[in-house]
């Protein structure tokens, strides 16, 4: 119960009490006006968001603070999906954080419910570039919440290296950024490449993956780093879902759950970005 904010009791019967709660990472809506050519929405107020700490040269950058914040997201994204829904923009501007450090998930305003049951096709123009997953890049329309796990993968990389993990400044500048990191797309590392709409529009050099996670994630826990491995990845039927990922060794090994307080007001200065050597891309039909 832990998890969640219980509200008020709603009946009890023969085995126990009913209880009315609501989970604590997700931004409450208070109310709602409606006027003949608006809709206004009431929410909670929360001062800071995940890049207030990220960004901030104060922050602890130790395990412990990543795993305390990170396991709330993760709580997070697991009762969304649970519930059919996927957020579908997923980066720090929208994981705000309470004065008590409770992680709060807000703007839905791209998410949509997801129906595992049915061949439905979905709006492939969503997400923030710097967390679109791959297969959103290639124009997919028949994509499932693993495109918000992707979105946390980054996210996983920026809390630890204080700057975006793929900064690209267009659509081609950010898939040859993946690609630089994963290697170029193959029946080996995506092995549902060919059916992705736009696949056959570029042409990639034949680029291995970076071996060494370690010079992309700046970390010794190899633990953390297989931790992101499990998130990034091209192939999204590889990527974990959010209740596999809470049982990960790296966010339940030494956990012990205690709130870190802030008591400073995060600056909001951005580092630069790692630089890293990108493919050539050639726009063409494969031959």
């Amino acid at each position: 119960m832990d998890r969640y904010e219980v509200v008020g009791p709603v009946g009890q019967g023969a085995y126990g009490i009913v209880l009315r709660a609501r989970v604590k990472e997700i931004l409450r809506l208070i109310d709602v006006f409606c006027s003949r050519d608006s809709l206004s929405l009431v929410i909670e107020f929360v001062p800071f968001h995940l890049n207030d700490i990220i960004n901030d040269p104060r922050r602890p950058h130790d395990d412990e603070f990543l795993r305390f914040f990170f396991r709330q997201i993760l709580q997070g994204v697991k009762h969304i999906h649970s519930v059919g829904i996927m957020h579908r923009d997923l980066k720090p501007e929208n994981i705000l954080v309470s004065t008590h450090n409770i992680v709060k998930i807000a703007d839905f305003g791209q998410a949509c419910l997801y129906f595992p049951d049915e061949d439905r096709e979905y709006e492939e123009n969503v997400a923030t570039r710097q967390y679109r997953a791959p297969e959103l890049l290639f124009g997919s329309r028949k994509y499932t919440p693993s495109v918000d796990i992707w979105a946390l993968g980054c996210i996983l990389a920026e809390f630890v290296n204080s700057c975006a993990l793929f900064p690209g400044r267009s659509d081609l500048e950010q898939i040859s950024r993946i690609f630089s990191l994963l290697g170029a797309p193959s029946e080996e590392t995506w092995p549902s490449w060919s059916t992705m709409p736009d696949y056959a529009k570029l042409i990639f050099d034949d680029i291995a993956p970076v071996e060494d996670l370690r010079t992309v994630v700046r970390t010794t826990n190899p633990a953390l780093i297989d931790l992101f491995k499990r998130q990034v990845c091209l192939e999204s039927g590889w990527r974990w879902t959010a209740a596999q990922l809470l049982q990960h060794s790296f966010l339940t090994s030494d956990f012990n759950g205690v709130p870190l307080v802030l008591h400073y007001r995060p600056h909001r200065e951005r580092s630069s970005s790692v630089p890293r050597r990108l493919p050539r891309l050639r726009i063409g039909p494969h031959v």
